[in-house]
């Protein structure tokens, strides 16, 4: 029998927006941007598609978009075609980025890059990146420090790789010679409500993802307080 994954309940759900903040905490990190038509974007983990087609959408620059779930992948392309949107959607991941150096202006990661190894992730996206480009992440931090039973058990329902403190993450960060390293919160964390998105869940759906959905109701509820998150805009 299949074992599912956190990451597979949000693909044949088809939650729009799995990371902290939804759609609109995209919109406001990217509204000051200087993102025009000759930006050239990668998404990386970019799910069933929704923030590479705003991007695609609103600024009419080239998107690329990468992830390696099929299912998610599938969902993203029948997004893209429904929108009429060139969107270039590439079967990877941040470890192995099949990409020449100094490509991509932005990089977007969005809840992605806390589920990768950063000695690998990491340096790829800085290589990646051109001089000057910015690297945005939304990623998953612990608010004090965690006990070793307490990082596992989250760990494996999210099937994450780091569970970092601010400061963790901001040293990983530096260490890769990024020239600024600026952290944000989210002044409206509480309120994103993943119901009032639009989902595109697929035609059968395993009763162990809604287990899955549960569990991961209960996590939230019972380290209320202890998990965060943070807005990383890192320049190369």
């Amino acid at each position: 029998m299949k074992k599912f994954s956190y990451t597979d309940m949000l693909a044949y759900l088809g939650i729009s927006s799995a990371h902290p903040g939804g759609l609109m905490l995209s919109k406001s990190i990217l509204e000051n941007e200087k993102i025009n038509q000759k930006s050239n974007i990668l998404d990386i983990g970019c799910g069933t598609g929704q923030t590479s087609a705003y991007l695609a959408s609103k600024y009419n620059c080239t998107v690329t978009a990468l992830d390696c779930h099929s299912t998610m992948i599938k969902k993203a392309k029948k997004r893209f075609v429904r929108e009429n949107l060139k969107v270039k959607l590439i079967n990877g991941t941040a470890e192995e980025l099949p990409f020449k150096e100094e490509a991509f202006d932005y990089i977007i990661a969005e809840s992605v890059i806390a589920f990768t190894d950063l000695n690998l992730s990491l340096p790829n996206i800085f290589t990646v990146l051109k001089r000057e480009g910015q690297f945005i992440s939304i990623e998953l931090v612990a608010e004090d420090m965690l006990k070793r039973e307490e990082k596992e058990e989250i760990k494996n329902l999210y099937g994450l790789k780091n569970i970092l403190l601010e400061n963790e993450w901001k040293k990983q960060l530096t260490n890769q010679r990024f020239s600024t390293v600026v952290i944000e919160k989210d002044n409206n964390q509480n309120g994103y409500n993943i119901a009032a998105e639009k989902h595109d869940p697929s035609d059968h759906i395993y009763p162990e993802l809604f287990q899955i959905f549960e569990a991961h109701a209960k996590l939230l509820q019972k380290y209320k307080g202890r998990l965060g998150y943070r807005i990383f805009r890192c320049t190369k």
